[in-house]
């Protein structure tokens, strides 16, 4: 059976063939779903943002960096602060 990524995810790696300060310290590959790149590409932006996290973990022995991407975070608006920065409704009747 072999290796299949789950959507989204991706690992680096240690590069053991850095011999120049240039060189990445770390590679590898992230593998993203065809869904997400639509998603994000319907928005029209250029360049496209790919929000990454990345957790530290040993696979087989090597340490690595285990990540994931997914669309940017976008903060829910307030309704209750929206409304009051709008001021007061003017249908109250106090």
């Amino acid at each position: 059976m072999s290796f299949v990524p789950k959507p989204n995810t991706g690992t680096l790696w240690p590069n053991e063939r850095k011999t120049a300060e240039t060189h990445p310290d770390m590679r590898g590959d992230i593998f993203i779903s065809v869904s997400l790149l639509r998603s994000l590409m319907a928005k029209g932006e250029d360049p496209v943002k790919i929000s990454i996290a990345g957790w530290e973990k040993t696979i087989n022995g090597k340490d690595c960096l285990s990540i994931a991407a997914s669309e940017p975070y976008v903060k829910p608006v307030d309704n209750v602060t929206k409304a009051s920065a709008a001021g007061p409704d003017e249908d109250v009747p106090f």
